[in-house]
């Protein structure tokens, strides 16, 4: 599988079932590089590139059309409002797309793929 960037290897953003789905985005993989070098600590991505069957699945419930399916997103692991809010700063500076919930912080780069842009939501 190798490593995609000094900090990232392409496992980190393969299909959590294994079906072996692992396209995942150059430009989101290299953005979210450049986030980790600013950050200075390491980025847990709990979900990266999803197949039609995990997306749907009752442990993601994915919604139809996740930017995920297409290798487009990531989502990564935040504990605490400080962390959330730090993370979500540096992570402003490199993404349009960005999605934040209570564990985890959303991010796509589906704005390169006709998505509104900018976009914040919270979940």
């Amino acid at each position: 599988m190798g490593n995609l960037t000094e900090h990232f290897s392409r496992s980190e953003f393969a299909c959590k079932c294994n079906c072996g789905a692992d396209g995942i985005s150059e430009e989101l993989v290299s953005k979210l590089e450049l986030v980790r070098l600013m950050y200075g600590k390491p980025i847990n991505i709990t979900s990266g590139v999803r197949c039609e069957k995990h997306n749907s699945s009752s442990a993601v419930q994915g919604r139809k059309g996740s930017t995920h399916l297409d290798g487009y997103a990531a989502d990564i692991a935040v504990s605490g409002c400080f962390q959330r809010d730090q993370l979500a700063g540096f992570l402003r500076t490199h993404f349009n797309r960005m999605g934040i919930a209570k564990t985890f912080i959303h991010v796509d780069v589906a704005d390169s793929v006709g998505k509104p842009s900018p976009c914040l939501w919270v979940y």
